[in-house]
């Protein structure tokens, strides 16, 4: 009776709705099929709104009122002024005050003939002599010429001056201690293996142009190299690279020989880079037929070409060299990793400016030079760390076995990351040759790395690009022509001439083009890099004497700088051993 009843009361329904039992686990296929696709739960699993964003608490108007904040809300314009990015300082250092004698003109270079007998240029009259007491780059350090001026009180009396001879010209601090100069630092030689000497004008943006000359290299007649004739063996010759290098690129081996160079070999007139030689080659229309295809930008599509070959740079050849980079706010979009070449069409000139923060305060751009002056030979020099080799770069020129990485301007390394719209191009007696090589690599921080010994990174100091680069070899002379006045101008600086002249008579003549797709001589650059200089200068010391309190300013020392007891000595020049910097640190 009692089982009866047990079973008819389960059998009868209940007034709540079973309740379903939750699934414990998906039984989804572990493999996906047409009909399962994905089966990952996670991934079928539907998407959730938002939260709902959370509305702002407001105090009430008695809360305000017993605060004293009724104008909490209202926005303050001195702190939207604050909030803006501000650019670091220079360093400053511990040095005594100039004396009396420091304020003097710095003194001229001694140069000393060679020795046994007098090296002259081919000319029998212009002797090539060797600079003596020189503070020439080397160890990682750069110096630069300078000079105490008591109007640059808060910038610790030294601004940047030059040594002579002034103007466009192979510097004497940026060559290697073998190189010989003539007096007006353009013709250059060097009787040691590959030697090279930089310009002191950078390129940074835009186009740049310089000629050089062979004055003895290659001979028209004989052959390329001299023969013994007592045992009728091959000599080696003299021989002549020029092309453009960077600050990190070593003096004491030919332009080409590395990552941060491009050069053009003499024999055979091959570019060379990372020690490795291509072939100039030249644009043909899209339709021709060649034998040879190569990938151009910006598409990197196959075009076809036409290689130079059966070419030689012999005595008296003039070779153009020229040089186009992008703006330098591609450039930093480059650097920055921030480069899309769907959005930034073109090399950058044609980009107006933002009508939002015409003075790019949102982002400044600054040059920041961390140097300290330190006397050397009788004469003040600034002393700076300067950059070096990275690891990638490394990678980048080494001949060995293992993958070396190919540039582009997204590449993961920023130090690999190569320029869109850039070129080397080669001109020889005025006729254009073809181009050497396309896509430069960066420059820019952080693509070139400071020294670590204590350098800050990330600055810019105004002199980072691409320098005129001459390299010579077993007595090879070059003369070296930075413009206006070319020997063998290009057909296109002649025509930019006269333009030029037509829109000084009617400016509303022609097409306007910017001055970044001008083609330029080198010796114009130089004029605007010393205006930078004076400029940066100026920055500098209002910047220091804002530091310093301004118009409160009393006359006491430096803040945060004491004044220091003994003169700084150039690091570059420590080494006893090469009977250099004897002197360093004696005041004259």
């Amino acid at each position: 009776m009692a089982d009866s009843q047990g079973k008819s009361r389960s059998n009868t329904p209940s007034i709540a709705p079973p309740m379903r039992r939750p699934l414990e686990e998906d039984h989804a296929p572990a493999i996906s099929s047409p009909l399962n696709p994905n089966p990952d739960a996670a991934l079928r699993t539907r998407a959730r709104a938002p939260p709902r964003e959370q509305r702002e608490k407001r105090e009430t108007l008695k809360k305000r009122e017993a605060t004293g904040n009724t104008r909490a809300n209202t926005p303050n314009a001195r702190a939207v002024k604050q909030d803006r990015a501000s650019a670091p300082s220079p360093m400053r250092y511990s040095i005594p005050e100039p004396k009396l004698a420091d304020y003097e003109l710095p003194k001229d270079g001694i140069f000393a003939s060679h020795e046994p007998n007098p090296m002259f240029a081919p000319d029998g009259k212009t002797e090539l002599k060797k600079p003596v007491d020189h503070a020439w780059n080397k160890k990682g350090y750069r110096y630069t010429a300078c000079v105490a001026d008591p109007q640059f009180r808060h910038k610790q009396f030294y601004r940047q001056s030059d040594s002579r001879p002034y103007g466009p010209r192979i510097s004497h601090e940026d060559s290697d201690k073998w190189y010989h100069f003539d007096d007006s630092a353009t013709i250059v030689t060097n009787e040691k293996g590959w030697r090279m000497g930089r310009g002191n004008v950078v390129a940074r943006e835009g186009r740049l142009y310089y000629e050089v000359k062979i004055l003895k290299g290659i001979p028209h007649d004989g052959p390329m190299d001299p023969i013994d004739p007592r045992t009728g063996e091959t000599t080696p010759g003299p021989h002549i690279r020029m092309g453009w290098a960077r600050r990190e690129a070593p003096l004491d081996s030919p332009v080409g020989y590395d990552g941060y160079s491009y050069g053009l070999s003499d024999s055979r007139l091959e570019v060379m880079h990372r020690s490795r030689a291509s072939k100039v080659f030249r644009l043909l229309p899209k339709n021709a037929k060649s034998k040879h295809m190569k990938a151009r930008p910006p598409s990197n599509r196959p075009m076809p070409v036409e290689y130079v070959v059966d070419e030689q740079v012999k005595v008296g050849d003039v070779i153009g060299l020229e040089i186009q980079l992008p703006a330098l706010s591609i450039h930093r979009k480059v650097v920055e990793g921030i480069y899309n070449p769907a959005v930034d069409l073109g090399d950058g000139f044609d980009a107006l400016a933002d009508t939002r923060d015409p003075l790019n305060m949102d982002k400044p751009l600054d040059i920041i030079r961390d140097r300290i002056p330190v006397p050397y030979k009788g004469n003040f020099y600034f002393e700076q760390l300067d950059f070096t080799a990275s690891k990638a770069m490394e990678t980048y020129h080494d001949r060995g076995p293992g993958i070396s990485p190919k540039p582009s301007p997204n590449h993961e390394d920023v130090s690999v990351r190569s320029l869109p719209y850039s070129h080397m191009k080669i001109y020889k007696n005025g006729k254009e040759v073809g181009i050497g090589f396309e896509n430069l690599l960066a420059f820019l921080t952080p693509a070139s790395v400071p020294s670590g010994q204590g350098a800050r990174p990330g600055f810019d100091d105004g002199m980072v690009g691409y320098f005129p680069a001459i390299s010579a070899f077993n007595g090879g002379i070059a003369q070296v022509n930075f413009g206006p006045d070319f020997w063998c101008p290009p057909d296109e600086i002649l025509r930019q001439r006269d333009q030029d002249m037509e829109m000084m008579g009617n400016p509303s003549s022609g097409k306007v083009v910017p001055e970044g797709r001008k083609l330029r001589a080198v010796g114009e650059r130089f004029k605007e890099q010393i205006a930078e200089d004076v400029v940066w200068d100026i920055i500098d010391e209002v910047d220091f004497f804002m530091q310093d309190g301004a118009w409160d300013y009393k006359g006491d020392s430096v803040l945060d700088v004491s004044a220091g007891k003994s003169t700084p000595k150039a690091r570059g020049f420590a080494n006893p051993d090469e009977n250099l910097g004897v002197e360093v640190g004696r005041r004259y």
